[in-house]
């Protein structure tokens, strides 16, 4: 039976992704929660066995009568394959020189998937628009995805220049990509990937489109509200408090690796650039060479880095300067507090001040080495909403505003009851059905010519009885009881 093309050899022992590991793999972990993805045809050495899928992780469970195999999809070559009996399409897993095709129709688990493994057909995807920018060893560009319309960003990477670099940018890359798989949540304010594609000379990461641009471009000349600015603040600080649960330090936090999706959006902002992120421990390691003490010391380390980078970051936002990041933190981490003492004179509302002081300050330093993000969303400053100060300037324009304001030509007029009430001084009234005989002429009640005229018959004849002169007087002004 014939499955597919010779143009479509398997070439995963040439893989850059090649570990040198095997299609199928143990499992280290009898914890596993295995969900069950549906019932496939597996061809594996020409041999056809009915089996069944279940996932956990990255580990595939296949399972038929016989026996129970697993294989570690990470850095999978993966691809499309159709079976030439009966139509059939399937995809097939390849690792180091060897394959499995799947034939089924629950294919959809395929698409939560992708990040983890390798695929080949970038060209025949993703049609390139513009070049974005430069990176060190990649080039970047605007793709649309050929079906579904819609644009992302791709990092174009040169295999040869990966892989003879002097500068580890091997495993900065491959870290890289760890991290962004363990990090793909779409609300959390971290760069996004999707898919990843290898061809002969390149390397392709299909991420997210952020066309807002660096931050720093915007901090000397933004016109947002301090109220924006914390919303802002709160969202960095959201993203660096996931990273963190997830046990992952940035340690890499400047302005450069913090962009906007949206430049009118101070909310879409996002952290990139994971290759020196460090992870303790590290994921599914079988080895810790650290002892909880040092590893407890190392934690500590890296949250304040992150801590004191993202707020001087958040620094420049609020005073529109730009400070020499890496050197201020450095100076911080070693407890020189000299080139920030001038802070609590910064013209901030007062909870930013107290905010910036606990950071910056020698003597909250005892607070700060046990400070963690999560913390620092539960400050005042994230509570209380802002009120900005305002200035004696904008006071007087707006009490020039409220003198010079015009009175609205629909505003209701005053009712006939209301000018006489106003000319008799507010005379008394008897009781009507049932009113308290004290009480004076409710301001409230309906202005219809019904009420007016009940009201003008029980002024007449009190008028007439004991007030005379009044009425007479009134009469005078014109006014019709």
């Amino acid at each position: 039976m014939k499955i597919s093309s010779s143009s479509l050899a398997d070439k995963s022992k040439m893989s850059f992704f090649n570990d040198g590991n095997k299609l199928f793999t143990r499992v280290r972990n009898n914890n596993l929660q295995f969900l069950d993805q549906g019932i496939f045809q597996m061809i594996y050495q020409k041999k056809e066995t009915m089996v069944t899928i279940q996932i956990a992780e990255t580990i595939l469970k296949i399972s038929d009568e016989a026996q129970d195999k697993y294989i570690d999809i990470e850095n999978c070559c993966l691809r499309g394959v159709m079976n030439q009996k009966n139509k059939q399409f399937g995809f097939r897993l390849s690792k180091n020189g060897k394959h499995a095709d799947f034939f089924g129709i629950q294919l959809d688990f395929l698409n939560k998937l992708k990040i983890y493994m390798i695929q080949s057909d970038f060209q025949s995807k993703y049609k390139i628009l513009t070049k974005l920018g430069n990176g060190n060893l990649s080039s970047v560009y605007k793709v649309q995805h050929c079906i579904s319309g819609q644009e992302y960003a791709v990092k174009i990477y040169d295999k040869q220049s990966l892989t003879k670099s002097v500068n580890y940018e091997k495993e900065i890359f491959m870290n890289e990509i760890n991290i962004l798989r363990q990090i793909n949540d779409k609300d959390k304010g971290l760069l996004k990937l999707y898919e990843i594609f290898e061809g002969e000379l390149s390397i392709y990461l299909i991420i997210e489109l952020l066309e807002g641009g660096p931050i720093q471009k915007l901090i000397p000349d933004q016109n947002f509200t301090d109220q924006e600015k914390i919303n802002m603040m709160q969202s960095l600080f959201n993203s660096l408090n996931y990273l963190h649960k997830l046990n992952i330090y940035h340690t890499n936090i400047k302005y450069d690796n913090i962009l906007l999706k949206d430049p009118t959006d101070v909310k879409s902002v996002s952290l990139i650039n994971f290759g020196k992120a460090i992870q303790i421990p590290q994921r599914r390691s079988g080895q810790n060479y650290m002892s909880s003490q040092e590893q407890e010391g190392v934690v500590k380390f890296y949250k304040k880095k992150d801590i004191y980078s993202l707020s001087i970051i958040n620094l420049s936002i609020f005073t529109k300067k730009l400070y020499q990041e890496n050197q201020i933190v450095n100076e911080l981490l070693m407890k020189n507090f000299e080139n920030l003492s001038n802070i609590e004179y910064m013209e901030l509302s007062a909870p930013l001040q107290r905010f910036f002081e606990m950071i910056f300050s020698e003597k909250y330093q005892k607070e700060v080495d046990t400070l963690s993000c999560e913390n620092i969303l539960e400050l005042e400053v994230f509570r209380v909403p802002y009120k900005p100060r305002k200035s004696k300037l904008l006071i007087g324009q707006q009490v020039a505003f409220n003198l010079t304001r015009r009175t609205s030509n629909y505003e209701p007029r005053q009712s006939q009851r209301e000018k006489l009430e106003q000319s008799l001084n507010m005379l008394k009234l008897p009781p009507i059905n049932g009113d308290s005989p004290t009480s004076s002429t409710d301001k409230t009640h309906s202005a219809s010519p019904q009420s007016d005229r009940l009201i003008s018959n029980q002024l007449s004849n009190i008028l007439k009885a004991s007030h005379f002169n009044q009425r007479k007087n009134a009469l005078k002004l014109n006014i019709i009881i």
